[in-house]
């Protein structure tokens, strides 16, 4: 049976485990429990061999095809081509088994969250033991420092306070009560009478029973769903592949029907074969995925320079598709950093607010709440200021405003000397410090507003004492409850001027004077909200998850533009009750997500997939490592991102900047376009190449190309100028548009009709030069005209495709120095191997006059010329 265990008493949860509170379990009960529970640690998912992995790989029908292309290359004696293909297909294939691998680096972070030893108690007596000895039942106490080993119900709690962050993203410690009693709906961060595996102890002790170990334990699930989380297939993966299908359909259909041509023009079998090779040869792009590989390899390298890491080279290009951007708030959105944003003191006129930019112009007014403050604080480092440091943050916010002021929180404590301390607990909700003063003790008091405000019967304003009435309180409650609404945190800060020194303990909290109050919040980053308002533009829909309150997300979300400012957002319990055949609509409806749960991320990304999204997901703490690997792609942050979240993640943010995914969505958007405008060109190229050589035998003329000059094209004259497409610099208008269709083709647009007229061109305008040079001169003549032509038309083709709706004119041809360079350097290479005699020999060519390479030159700029004239005409 399954037992809600914060819904009820302790003492009836440890009758429920067979326990004691104060002897705990047996030796030998302990023993028999492990036998049967098992240990208490994460079991790992058992993963294929790499060997198995491996050959996994080479089932993509572009591997299909490559490989075929290197049978080929090795069939006709071209041994060098063929080891360069094969290595193309052997690199990816290994980077396929990396890939794969570091999968199981995800699961091993998690066991940075696993304690080295606890402290139980067995019979009574205090032991300690291995944690994967922990059993359901077991005794085991908590004191600061200790990371928890397990579920557990608390059984008691002195001032008790626990860091959650592990399981739902937000750093500040949680205070824990363990004579709490909840109800069964109660989500996990509220649960103030449960500590879990993995958390942190910052302040206070306390003892716990545990409930549960190893995979059932929270963060055990967290390891379940990161087991089980499907990592997306990219678009670029897709598309990719269905253009391998394509190719290797076009191949196969090509062989077959030469194959009947031929047979039934009587043509010998050794002929057919050589030429269906060719032709083979002369439609599969051998160089498309290195191109690919490089152009996404260049991506990764900008984006290095931009302050991000690229793990998964297709997350680049995948980002530049996404329609949904699920981001976390603390720490990316704003800076994981409690701050002191408002301070309220009591005025002649009123309360009087002074913002944190106006500390040091307003320093006579607030430097009096903040020495209290600080005084009634065990904190004395500002937020950010030492992680090794475990202080309670809102207390570093306190010293961190007085510090800003230009004052030393240690002079304090010279100054005055503590008498006694009354701390923080749950039940009592305030810190009470008595200070040594000149003028006597002094008590300083801070806590919740609703606390602290009861027991003041007096305001100071100006250094003047005035009674605190009941409209004074009104106006005290309107302030508080004002920032409230906005998901800060507000704390009271009182004191007491005692003018006779008592003994520990012997004084009241009652009677106090008002100082003021300091409402504290995590801060937006300066560039948050304008990111936010760029992916709008782009078209992109960002999403709020997280872990905090629905009023502190909403606030945050209205800040950024995320949220309208009537707009409302749901709470991870709604997604409990919500009827799986209605979370679709859910999803699209909100776009603000509180007190979610992981396995709530992993259900709201889950959604959006099935909605048709392309999911992008942002996170730095454990609890996002399954939304992150479901998501198509996953962005950690690289300063405050635990290793689950890197690990999981596609992208990681070195300086952990919302802006910096704005600037790799663009950069996706411009490889993309890049990709098209290669595939446009290589493709252009061989279908020119297969026109040329099936028209030949259609019409019963000579092989205008033999297999050494279309692999020569294929790897070299084609790759060079396709590469440099690669790093065309980005279209000005690239970030006003709206995400591409997830089913889009790659040839949509009317990409398809630019390939067959290019293509068609190259192949009739070369076949046509084939057979007049064959009539003027001899077949060597016209094979290396045609070769030159089909090889010239090409590199002119590659400038005309940096546009599909432009001329090279209009986007300047000079503006892609690379690619002017590539096709400058191919075209000196086809001169040198048509040239030089000790090259023709190679590659079957005779030199060219003058006059004849004016006339390949001629055909293969024509249609440019007659377009942009066509275009200058228009406008």
């Amino acid at each position: 049976m399954s037992y809600e265990f914060h819904s009820l008493t302790w003492k009836e949860v440890v009758g429920l485990l067979g326990s004691d509170a104060r002897a705990g379990l047996s030796p030998r009960e302990a023993r028999r429990r492990l036998l049967r529970m098992g240990p208490n640690r994460i079991v790992k998912h058992k993963r294929p061999g790499w060997f198995k992995l491996l050959l996994s790989q080479f089932t993509d029908p572009m591997v299909v095809t490559l490989m075929g292309a290197t049978a080929i290359s090795v069939f006709m004696g071209e041994t060098i081509d063929a080891i360069v293909i094969f290595a193309i297909v052997l690199l990816n294939a290994m980077l396929g088994v990396v890939q794969e691998y570091k999968a199981e680096e995800t699961l091993k972070a998690l066991e940075v969250y696993s304690p080295s030893v606890c402290c139980v108690v067995r019979n009574g007596v205090r032991t300690h033991v291995n944690p994967e000895g922990v059993v359901p039942g077991d005794i085991v106490l908590l004191w600061p420092g200790v990371r928890v080993p397990a579920d557990g119900r608390l059984t008691e709690s002195r001032s008790l306070q626990v860091e959650e962050s592990v399981l739902t993203g937000e750093p500040f410690p949680v205070s824990k009560n363990a004579e709490a009693v909840l109800p069964e709906a109660t989500g996990i961060s509220e649960r103030s009478n449960m500590v879990y595996s993995g958390t942190l102890v910052t302040r206070g002790t306390g003892a716990m029973v545990v409930t549960a170990t190893g995979m059932s334990t929270e963060i055990g699930q967290i390891a379940r769903l990161l087991q089980t989380a499907q990592s997306q297939k990219t678009p670029l993966e897709s598309r990719l592949e269905s253009l391998s299908r394509v190719l290797l359909v076009t191949c196969l259909g090509i062989c077959i029907s030469l194959g009947v041509i031929g047979f039934l023009r009587g043509i010998p079998f050794h002929e057919i074969f050589l030429t269906a090779v060719s032709l083979a040869v002369a439609a599969i792009p051998e160089g498309l995925p290195a191109t690919v590989t490089l152009c996404l390899a260049l991506g990764v390298q900008s984006m290095a320079a931009k302050g991000a890491v690229v793990r998964k080279l297709e997350a680049i290009e995948t980002l530049g598709s996404v329609t949904v951007i699920c981001t976390d708030k603390t720490g990316t959105l704003t800076r994981n950093q409690m701050e002191i944003v408002e301070i309220g003191v009591p005025g002649p006129g009123g309360i009087q607010t002074v913002s944190r930019d106006r500390y040091k112009a307003s320093r006579a007014l607030v430097e009096h709440i903040l020495e209290v403050g600080v005084l009634a604080s065990d904190a004395r480092h500002p937020p950010g200021d030492d992680p090794a440091v475990m202080e309670d943050p809102t207390e570093q916010a306190i010293v961190g405003g007085y510090m800003n002021l230009g004052c030393d929180p240690a002079d304090l404590d010279d100054r005055y000397p503590r008498l006694d301390v009354r701390p923080f607990t749950p039940e009592r909700r305030m810190m009470s410090v008595m200070v040594d003063t000149p003028g006597g003790p002094l008590i300083c008091v801070k806590g919740a507003t609703d606390t602290v405000i009861p027991l003041c019967i007096a305001q100071e304003a100006g250094g003047r004492t005035f009674r605190l009435g009941n409209t004074d309180v009104s106006a005290w409650e309107q302030w508080v409850s004002t920032r409230a609404a906005k998901g800060m945190r507000i704390l009271a800060v009182a004191k007491k001027q005692l003018h006779r020194r008592l003994g520990q303990g012997g004084y009241t909290e009652e009677g106090l004077v008002l100082i003021g109050c300091l409402a504290m919040a995590d801060p937006l980053r300066p560039e948050a909200a304008s990111s936010v308002e760029h992916c709008k533009l782009a078209g992109i829909r960002p999403v709020l998850i997280t872990g905090d309150h629905l009023k502190t997300a909403e606030s945050i979300a209205r800040e950024t533009h995320i949220l309208s400012r009537d707009g409302q957002g749901v709470t991870g319990e709604y997604l409990d009750n919500v009827p799986e055949s209605m979370l679709g609509d859910a999803v699209e409806q909100y776009n603000v997500f509180a007190r979610v749960s992981p396995a709530h991320k992993l259900k709201i990304v889950r959604a959006l997939k099935k909605q048709g999204h392309i999911v992008a997901m942002t996170g730095d703490g454990i609890n996002d490592g399954p939304a992150l690997k479901e998501a198509a792609v996953g962005v950690a942050m690289g300063k405050t991102g635990s290793d689950i979240a890197r690990e999981s993640s596609s992208i990681v943010l070195l300086d952990d900047n919302f802006a910096t995914i704005v600037k790799a969505v663009e950069q996706g958007r411009a490889i993309y376009d890049n990709i098209r405008k290669f595939i446009r060109y290589m493709l252009s190229c061989n279908l020119g190449e297969v026109i040329t050589v099936g028209l030949a035998v259609l019409l019963g003329l000579p092989m205008p190309l033999t297999p050494i000059q279309i692999l020569m094209m294929n790897l070299v004259t084609d790759g060079l100028p396709a590469l440099a497409l690669s790093m065309d610099p980005p279209d000005a208008s690239i970030m006003k548009r709206p995400p591409r269709d997830p089913d889009e083709s790659l040839f949509a647009g009317g990409l398809s009709w630019l390939i067959l007229k290019r293509g068609t061109y190259v192949g009739v305008a070369t076949l046509l030069m084939f057979i007049e040079a064959l009539r003027i001169w001899d077949l060597p003549t016209a094979s290396t005209m045609a070769f030159a032509t089909l090889v010239t038309v090409q590199l002119v083709s590659a400038i005309d495709c940096r546009s599909e709706t432009r001329s090279p004119l209009e986007i300047g041809i000079f503006s892609n120095k690379h690619l002017i360079g590539a096709c400058a350097l191919s075209w000196l290479m086809l001169l040198a191997v048509v040239q030089i005699p000790a090259l023709g020999l190679f590659f079957d060519t005779v030199p060219l006059s003058g006059v004849q390479w004016l006339v390949i030159i001629l055909v293969s700029v024509m249609p440019d010329i007659f377009r942009m004239a066509y275009h200058s005409k228009s406008r």
